[in-house]
């Protein structure tokens, strides 16, 4: 059984963190609900990964399942990163060198690159861009795609000599954390754009917008292709977007 999970089966879980493995008479007894009740929630929750069934032998009888919580789910029930992130952040940003503090940011770019990239399956730029929403949309980052065509784009892109990030001498993107954002190629057109209906870093935007080039560079690292932030929250846009460079379609 699957389905999306929903706001009671996170009690479940949270239940399964703290009191440890249990069968479904016992969820049932503790919630006081049905056993079918229980079995439903459960399904949901190992759909997604975040609960799994193991049989249990004690004895001479009959051998139980028993339900217990994964490592992905203690991650969606309880969780500081964002205040680690943040005091990380700020750590950074104190070295007084700022070839030191690029060089670190960028292998944090790196790092979270690498975590992402085993659910990339998108072969061309415009399907990359695909698994960049769905995966940032599981984790209630709200972004979308708008614009041209990719392979449009691409046209438009070479057309205009638009490039909006150089490549480093490491095959990557090279950053630029002075916290301007890129110029637009000022033809008035369109190229695939990633869109933040929200921003994933809101206190962090709020008081160093070198966050954004953060989020710049790793994106460009995802796509494998460079992007530019065209519009800015803190410039007084409505959102941010990215616009792709793209190489294929």
């Amino acid at each position: 059984m699957s389905g999306v999970v929903v706001e009671s089966d996170i009690d479940i879980l949270d239940y399964l963190r703290t009191a440890g493995p249990a069968t479904v008479s016992q969820l049932a007894r503790h919630f006081s609900v049905t056993p079918t009740a229980v079995r439903q929630r459960l399904g949901r929750l190992v759909a997604e990964g975040l609960v799994d069934r193991f049989v249990q032998r004690e004895g001479r009888g009959r051998p139980r399942h028993v339900y217990r919580i994964t490592g992905k789910g203690r991650l969606r029930i309880g969780s500081n990163y964002a205040d680690l992130a943040c005091a990380l952040w700020h750590a950074i940003r104190r070295f007084p060198d700022d070839a030191t503090q690029q060089r670190i940011i960028s292998m944090v770019a790196e790092e979270l690159t690498r975590m992402y990239l085993p659910q990339m399956s998108g072969l061309t730029t415009s399907e990359r861009m695909s698994d960049v929403v769905r995966i940032l949309g599981q984790r209630r980052l709200p972004f979308v795609i708008e614009g041209e065509t990719a392979s449009a784009a691409s046209n438009h892109a070479s057309n205009n000599g638009f490039r909006s990030a150089e490549p480093s001498e490491e095959g990557g993107v090279t950053a630029n954390f002075s916290g301007a954002p890129n110029s637009g190629n000022g033809s008035g057109q369109r190229t695939p754009s990633l869109v933040a209906a929200a921003c994933p870093y809101p206190d962090l935007a709020e008081v160093d917008p070198s966050i954004c080039e953060f989020e710049r560079l790793w994106l460009s690292e995802l796509l494998g292709t460079p992007v530019h932030l065209a519009e800015c929250r803190r410039d007084g846009g409505h959102r941010c977007r990215f616009e792709v460079v793209c190489g294929d379609t």
